[in-house]
């Protein structure tokens, strides 16, 4: 094959003298480099040409926002993306590749190549392949990444500071679910927080999980159990599977947002809709 490759030197996990390791590891797998982008200056314009390249495959090596957008430039209409893994938490490899080191990845996709579509979620022009977080608990991003090295004080104060466990701000989320054979009913209900998560599997859905605490301190709590397990296995947490969710901000204020892992904000309302075949991956034969 001959692959266009992108790779954002900043991501917190792309070694220095990242471009020269991936060329001699792709040469060594026996496939061609038609082009190289190496540089965080004008990336979207890298990943654009990538994209419009006639290369069989993009190989995209960067954090999950890397990749998010090399996999929205090309979307279904332009080549496969293989994403490496070399941001902080990295969602989008491990979702379509398990754990393991950029070179194992590469090599086991490229020794049997595959090519698969995936789906994604979309709020205005930006879309989020594998979760969002509503709500000011999108604080926990920063937070998490501190407990995760040990840095405790750097943690309590991104609680604090990024008002992480205001729990007055209110959100209003709506969304539609099948009830039984009569139909569609419609949801609403109100919370501090709201987790959105693509399903994986062939009928691609949202998975929809209201985050409402009682208190300061079960908030606290639940603020604990997410930084450590995530969301899904944080309480109290009230799920639900839909095609499409609208968020308001009670008072009228912007929504912070995390679209997997990067962090944005929105004028409320926000609504996420989903978006069955929005990109192709380069995967394993195996893998499936």
């Amino acid at each position: 094959m001959k692959l266009a490759v992108v790779i954002n030197p900043l991501s917190r996990t792309v070694p220095k003298g990242a471009a020269d390791e991936l060329e001699a590891a792709i040469k060594a797998s026996g496939h061609d480099i038609k082009q190289l982008h190496c540089g965080s200056d004008e990336l979207k314009n890298h990943v654009r040409a990538a994209a419009g390249s006639d290369a069989d495959a993009v190989v995209v090596w960067g954090g999950d926002g890397t990749l998010a957008c090399a996999l929205t430039a090309c979307g279904m209409s332009g080549p496969p993306v293989l994403a490496l893994p070399g941001g902080t938490m990295n969602m989008l490899p491990k979702r379509l590749y398990g754990d393991g080191a950029w070179y194992q990845i590469l090599d086991r996709v490229l020794s049997k190549p595959d090519v698969e579509t995936i789906a994604a979620g979309k709020i205005e022009n930006r879309r989020f392949y594998i979760a969002t977080l509503l709500g000011r608990l999108t604080g926990l991003a920063e937070t998490r990444e501190a407990v995760r090295k040990g840095e405790l004080r750097d943690a309590a104060q991104a609680l604090v500071e990024g008002n992480v466990l205001d729990i007055e701000t209110r959100l209003r989320l709506a969304w539609k679910t099948r009830d039984g054979q009569s139909g569609l009913s419609e949801q609403t209900i109100s919370a501090v927080a709201a987790a959105v998560a693509i399903t994986s599997g062939p009928s691609p859905a949202f998975e929809v999980a209201a985050i409402d605490p009682g208190s300061t301190m079960e908030l606290f709590s639940t603020a604990l159990d997410a930084m450590i397990h995530g969301w899904k296995d944080a309480g109290p947490v009230q799920h639900d599977v839909t095609n499409g969710v609208t968020v308001h901000d009670l008072g009228g204020a912007e929504i912070p947002a995390t679209l997997d892992g990067e962090q944005v904000s929105f004028t409320s309302p926000v609504h996420v809709e989903l978006i069955g075949q929005a990109a192709r991956v380069l995967c394993a034969e195996t893998s499936h």
